[in-house]
């Protein structure tokens, strides 16, 4: 499919433009002047100036060689055969500096160019007030070119700037996208390990009642994972979570799998949660559990969700190890995604061993404690 470059399509304009100014301004003088050698010379110099600096075609050392050229060429005419189209050259020797060099640059050609064109002028006995406006057109042209190239810059720049901000964009959702598929898989993959070594050790001691009840775990525990990875598409969306629902989901899963003490509560009144507030409550308490089952499984857990003035804050905590730890299931992904999951979101994660400073006996094991605004 052709696709128009409008900017593109506007520049082949302008250097279009100029070279048929030049072709115009060219016959208009063979026809004033009486062609001699010299005004020959003078425009087939100028004119080849005119035509390297309309298609912008050097870099800037030689663009300044040829603004030199065209702007020596027009003095050089204009001392010729005097006013009339002759300073032309001159402007567009000049305007092109403007367009394409440095400013301190530009400010030398327009005041050397300035200066010799009056000379030439007043030579020829120009009147002032013709004088004035040949400079006055000179120097609104060169300020148009400027003004023309600012924008140009400052277009550019908010350009690269839409395409910055749209690539931390891209690589924020993919960093999003990223912690979604870690926390779905870790959480149901671990929980399948442990199930699927239990019953594989069984089955080695010819336990295979004991081993098929594990099998159907792990059946459902796949099944879950399926549910999760729906949930994980709905929160993507931007789908309000049913927070207390689903922490006390994951709490009594976890006691169930294991065997374990695991408790739950809720204090404040539950309310309703943005999208990533809520999914970063549920993404910690899903990551603390799955950490409590590879690190010390069948250890007790207590999960409290405690609503409080413009902050929700999570806490899940277990008293130290009942069971050896799961080897070849820590990615090493885990704590970093919830810190930027907290972070993004406007909360605080603090994660360690738990010292007993909640007061409630708790040391020996370990804590999560998160705090969301909400």
């Amino acid at each position: 499919m052709f696709i128009v470059d409008r900017d593109r399509v506007l520049n082949l304009w302008r250097r279009a433009r100029n070279l048929i100014v030049l072709v115009i301004i060219t016959v208009a003088m063979l026809q004033d002047q009486k062609p001699s050698p010299a005004l020959v010379v003078g425009l087939v110099i100028g004119g080849l100036g005119w035509v390297v600096l309309a298609l912008r075609i050097l870099p800037s050392r030689q663009h300044l060689a040829a603004v030199c050229v065209t702007l020596a060429a027009g003095l050089w005419l204009t001392t010729l055969v005097g006013p009339g189209l002759a300073p032309v050259y001159v402007i567009v020797a000049i305007a092109s500096s403007a367009a394409a060099l440095d400013l301190i640059t530009t400010g030398v050609v327009t005041g050397t160019g300035l200066i010799a064109l009056i000379i030439a002028l007043a030579g020829h006995d120009v009147a002032a007030s013709a004088i004035a406006l040949w400079c006055g057109v000179t120097i609104v042209v060169t300020l148009l070119v400027l003004l023309r190239r600012q924008r140009t810059a400052g277009a550019e720049q908010e350009r690269m700037l839409a395409d910055e901000q749209a690539r931390a964009a891209a690589l924020a959702e993919r960093a999003r996208l990223a912690r979604e598929i870690h926390d779905v898989l870790a959480h149901s993959l671990s929980a399948l390990s442990v199930q699927l070594e239990t019953a594989a050790a069984l089955l080695e001691r010819d336990r295979t009642a004991d081993a098929a009840v594990l099998i159907d775990r792990a059946g459902t525990l796949a099944r879950d994972g399926l549910t999760e990875t729906r949930r994980a598409v709905s929160a993507l969306r931007g789908d309000p979570l049913p927070v207390p629902e689903l922490v006390g989901e994951l709490t009594a899963g976890y006691g169930r799998d294991l065997d374990a003490p695991a408790t739950f509560t809720v204090d404040g009144e539950p309310r309703e949660l943005d999208a990533e507030t809520g999914l970063a409550l549920f993404r910690a308490a899903q990551e603390a559990l799955t950490n409590v089952r590879k690190h010390a499984p069948g250890s007790a857990v207590e999960t409290r969700l405690r609503y409080e003035v413009g902050t929700v804050a999570l806490r899940v905590r277990n008293h130290g190890p009942a069971g050896p730890p799961v080897s070849g299931l820590s990615s090493g992904y885990g704590l970093i995604g919830l810190r930027e999951r907290a972070e993004l979101a406007g909360g605080t994660i603090e994660v360690g061993p738990d010292n007993g400073e909640g007061g409630d006996g708790g040391e020996g094991g370990w804590l999560v404690d998160l705090r969301m605004p909400g």
